[in-house]
Parts: C-alpha cells; sequence; structure tokens
C-alpha cells in the first residue's frame, strides 16, 4: 500500500445568514440633516464596524464653544450616560481632545470609546462636556440580531507600539 504525505483537506460551509457588511446610514427620522449650537452639522453616519463610524460631511465651528466631543451613549444626553469618541488618525489613549477646530464638510472617522459598540447606544451627539450641552444629535437604534455589522478588529502591529510622547491639548 502505497503511503500518501501532504494530504490537505478543504472543507466547506454552508452559511444561512447574510455576512455582516457596512450599514449606511444613521440618520435623523425628521430629516437627513441635524443642525445645533455652534453650527454643528450631522448628516447620515455610516457604521464601518461595530466600534468605527464614518460621519459625513461633519460641520461645526470649533474654535467658538468651550470644548466641543462626539459623544455616545444610552439615556438623557449628559456628562453621565455617555462616552467620548476618539477621532481616528487625531486621538489616541495619551491625547485625547477636543475639537477646538473649524470643520466644514470634512469626513470624520471615530471610534466609540473601549467597551462601546453600536449596539449598546441610543444616540452620537455633538456634546460640551464641561457645560453638559447637547448642540447636535441622532438617535442610534440597532439591534445585534437584525442589524449586523463586522467586528471592531483592533490594528495589528508587527512591532511593539512605541510610547507616545504626552501633548498638551491645544
Amino acid at each position: 500500500m502505497e503511503k500518501v504525505q501532504g494530504t490537505k483537506y478543504i472543507s466547506s460551509l454552508q452559511l444561512t445568514k447574510e455576512a455582516p457588511r457596512e450599514t449606511c446610514c444613521i440618520r435623523d427620522p425628521a430629516g437627513d440633516v441635524v443642525t445645533g449650537h455652534y453650527g454643528a452639522r450631522l448628516n447620515p453616519i455610516v457604521i464601518l464596524d461595530a466600534q468605527t463610524l464614518l460621519l459625513q460631511r461633519f460641520t461645526i465651528e470649533g474654535s467658538k464653544p468651550p470644548d466641543a466631543w462626539i459623544y455616545a451613549g444610552r439615556g438623557e444626553i449628559n456628562q453621565e450616560n455617555g462616552k467620548k469618541a476618539f477621532i481616528v488618525g487625531r486621538d489616541t489613549p495619551e491625547h485625547h481632545c477636543s475639537i477646538r477646530e473649524d470643520w466644514t464638510n470634512e469626513d470624520v472617522v471615530v471610534r466609540l470609546a473601549d467597551g462601546q459598540t453600536v449596539y449598546d447606544i441610543e444616540w452620537v451627539s455633538v456634546f460640551c462636556y464641561n457645560y453638559s450641552v447637547d448642540f447636535a444629535h441622532l438617535p442610534v437604534s440597532l439591534d445585534r440580531n437584525v442589524n449586523l455589522v463586522p467586528a471592531y478588529l483592533p490594528e495589528f502591529r508587527k512591532t511593539a507600539p512605541f510610547r507616545e510622547r504626552r501633548r498638551r491639548c491645544p
């Protein structure tokens, strides 16, 4: 009897559910655009994955309010019920700052706080944390059994991350 070496197996699996994908869009039931204090303007939001959102054509006069954050949570919109989101490409755990510059029609990618997913929140707000003021917000209502979005996968690095110097917020 001849011995077969290097045998490889391929298996197949029939999927009965639709694969998770980006979801468009979180929007206000009353209209596509929500406007508020300091020129805050929220257009429909694209859900990229369970923790990452794309704010399309986001606008705010960020140089005018005491502080302005992208903020997400449940219940009444206030300091106790939400968490500050990170602006991807700008914020890090060591350097997380308020929006201090004017933005007009910018596509902004934000990542929800650790432990928070799109299924855990009821709203996304442009929020003044110092005075607990909601400048503008969009309601969020997603069901993990109905609205399937891709899981959040943290960045993988080939080398250990460097330790970033602490920078002061402007």
